[in-house]
């Protein structure tokens, strides 16, 4: 029931009091703010002679309304107001409303509903008269400069302590408050970036967390994600600079890391994870325009074998046959799809099971050969030049950024080197994707056929089976059958290793 004056003086008319309460910003989650603001807003109703029930308190708790989020509650308040006059408490105008569009849209209801605000910081005023919206649109007014002003403040306060390579913001995943490490966390985190850059995929390392490592998913406590991991919550740790030590910051990007990560500053004074060269080449797998994802990642060989004919990668197709007691068996292949208006497309097709163990006994002899190790693939220096061309870049910014700044640069001079050194960044980065498959042979049985034979059966996935094809093979081509039919012909696969 809506609330009423128990005063001498009461309206005559009906008159609802509801309650409005929102903080902006709440770190810990305790709602301190918001409870503060309750205890000063009940205590005026008291002085005013109102009685309230919790039916007419509505609360925001750790949303802004200059960042122009959404409100649920201030929406469920509107709806109220429609229902008849009403009397609004807050603790301050600017707790109602920050932006001028939101205060026309109240005022909007005003025609057919009378409104009359109270604040226990501030005093009263009302809607329905010209002064009243003469006042509260001044106060608005200067709410939402200060609300500028003040997140200007704020980005260039988090770009200094970004600067000085401070931690910023709450605990994430990994780390407590502070930056302080958490163990078991930080144990999960290295198992994700171990499996991640030996092939495993984003899925697989998600089933992975889900099934077997015990831990709740970050702001499982919200209710949000039901305590479950998903993909992209994989993809945001796996890219975060945080991991590896390092302080980002890109104030062009709102909410989450982007799929590369965000820009890196330097060195953080909190304990790394991982180091920085993996967080390089974590970020160069998920950065590449030509990673592939999706059914390429079913099964072994589609995409990394090519077609003779056309030189197009092939994909995975199924067709059902009769077996000798008439049934229907799936018969499964490789194949070249036609498109339309390319004629040199289409009409080749090769065993799937055959070209699997083709493959499948060719890396395992590969792997067997006891002079076989990663040295033999130099990724490990090729990760360190490349390392140190990124990093000789990002200074040569930050000196030109500098050297602009105090005018010792003009606009076209700026602008040329820093294209010159984020090229070198970018083709660094590149090399990065190509050298840090050879992480796939990290750990495995080298030189042991046995166990390398039961491992390729029994345990590794088709993402890491993929990911060292792509570190053994150079060329994978599959030429016509000159005499078509149902077996397999080793004869017709082109097979390069790499040297």
């Amino acid at each position: 029931m809506p609330a009423k004056r128990t005063t001498e003086n009461a309206a005559t008319l009906p008159e609802q009091v509801l309650i409005y309460l929102r903080i902006s910003e709440d770190r810990t989650g305790e709602e301190a703010g918001v409870e503060r603001q309750r205890n000063d807003c009940l205590a005026l109703c008291k002085r005013l002679g109102f009685k309230i029930s919790t039916e007419d308190i509505y609360m925001d708790n750790d949303v802004s309304a200059y960042l122009k989020k959404k409100r649920p509650d201030f929406e469920k308040l509107l709806a109220r107001v429609k229902l008849g006059p009403t009397r609004i408490i807050v603790w301050h105008v600017d707790r109602l409303y920050r932006r001028p569009r939101e205060l026309e849209d109240l005022i909007d209801l005003v025609e057919t509903h009378p409104i009359r605000i109270e604040a226990v910081m501030g005093g009263a005023f009302d809607l329905n008269t010209h002064e009243g919206r003469l006042m509260a649109r001044q106060l608005v007014a200067i709410a939402s400069y200060e609300s500028g002003h003040k997140a200007d403040r704020i980005r260039r306060a988090n770009q200094a302590k970004a600067e000085r390579g401070e931690w910023h913001g709450p605990a994430k995943f990994g780390y407590g408050n502070g930056g302080v490490l958490i163990p078991e966390e930080a144990a999960a985190i290295r198992e994700m970036a171990d499996r991640f850059l030996a092939g495993h995929s984003l899925r697989s390392i998600t089933r992975w967390l889900n099934a077997h490592s015990g831990l709740p998913a970050p702001r499982a406590h919200t209710g949000k994600t039901h305590g479950a991991w998903h993909e992209t919550t994989v993809k945001s740790i796996l890219a975060s600079a945080r991991i590896s030590g390092q302080r980002a910051y890109d104030p062009g990007r709102p909410g989450g890391e982007p799929a590369e990560g965000r820009t890196i500053l330097g060195p953080g004074n909190w304990e790394a994870i991982i180091t920085p060269e993996e967080t390089a080449r974590i970020r160069a797998i998920l950065g590449a325009p030509d990673r592939r994802v999706g059914a390429s990642s079913q099964t072994l060989l589609s995409a990394i074998a090519t077609c003779g004919k056309c030189g197009a990668g092939l994909v995975s197709g199924a067709q059902s046959r009769l077996n000798k007691d008439g049934k229907r068996v799936p018969k499964l292949s490789y194949r070249c799809p036609p498109i339309h208006g390319k004629p040199e497309r289409g009409g080749l097709s090769v065993s799937r099971p055959g070209l699997d163990q083709l493959l499948a006994d060719t890396v395992i002899e590969r792997l067997t050969d006891a002079k076989l190790t990663e040295a033999e693939f130099g990724a490990s220096g090729d990760v360190s030049a490349a390392m140190t061309r990124i990093i000789a870049a990002r200074q040569r910014l930050e000196d030109l950024a500098r050297d602009y700044g105090a005018g010792d640069l003009s606009r076209a001079e700026f602008h040329a080197a820093r294209t010159a050194a984020q090229a070198t960044v970018h083709d660094a980065e590149s090399m990065l994707g190509k050298v840090n498959r050879t992480s796939a042979l990290k750990g495995l049985p080298i030189g042991d056929r046995r166990a390398l034979r039961h491992s390729w059966e029994q345990e590794w996935t088709i993402p890491q089976k993929r990911a060292i094809i792509t570190t053994l093979v150079d060329t994978l081509i599959v030429n016509p059958d000159p005499n078509p039919g149902s077996r397999f012909r080793p004869q017709r696969v082109e097979l390069t290793l790499k040297a």
